[in-house]
């Protein structure tokens, strides 16, 4: 069993889901995101579009954080919709769902969209304090409208710094990039995918000998 990692973007692709660069020291950064839940995921007994979506952080520095600086929001408006709470150590995630985000909107006065993580693609932003107050863009991504299907997630590996389709609850057989890798989510939990691999190596001509 290995770690696997895929093969890294052309730059083009780079371009897409990259919408900012993240500037230098930052230590918080967007780690998975799902928008098209299939799956009861925040454990109300029901499966909702909205409540279930979820994204989640993890803490890149030496030190640990308080999450209660930083806030998440969309391509649209300039209501963030979510502000972080609880503090992350180093290397861990946390995650964040929809009716995470509906409550806090519901505490503010906000009208209530949850994380607002549009199923055709979008655009999603961590800032560092408030952006209606001067916060600070500290990371950013675009993903694509073929991660906004039935549970798949888009999910960064580190230190990589690669973004891959997380699609092992709904496989995709497209070309489009990021690809199919057929890993699962892994909300909350560090981004790994796990398989088989092989014991030795051998070309083709050898392998066809075995069966002759």
């Amino acid at each position: 069993m290995r770690r696997w990692y895929p093969r890294r973007p052309a730059p083009a692709v780079l371009l897409l889901l990259v919408l900012a660069a993240v500037p230098a020291g930052a230590a918080v950064l967007l780690s998975e995101l799902c928008p098209d839940p299939a799956t009861d995921w925040n454990g109300n007994g029901v499966v909702e579009s909205r409540g279930d979506e979820w994204l989640e952080v993890v803490n890149t520095g030496p030190d640990a954080v308080d999450l209660g600086d930083y806030f998440v929001r969309d391509a649209l408006g300039e209501d963030p919709q979510l502000r972080l709470s609880g503090s992350l150590a180093p290397g861990e995630t946390a995650l964040f769902l929809g009716s995470d985000a509906e409550q806090w909107q519901r505490d503010q006065g906000l009208p209530v969209s949850g994380l607002s993580l549009n199923n055709g693609g979008d655009e999603v932003y961590l800032y560092h304090g408030d952006p209606r107050q001067g916060g600070v863009l500290v990371d950013a991504v675009v993903y694509p409208a073929h991660v906004g299907y039935d549970d798949r997630s888009l999910a960064r590996f580190l230190p990589e710094d690669e973004w891959v389709l997380c699609d092992g609850l709904a496989p995709y057989g497209g070309g489009l990039e990021p690809i199919g890798t057929g890993c699962p989510p892994t909300p909350g939990q560090p981004n790994a995918c796990d398989g088989l691999v092989a014991d030795d190596a051998d070309t083709w001509t050898g392998i066809k000998r075995l069966y002759r």
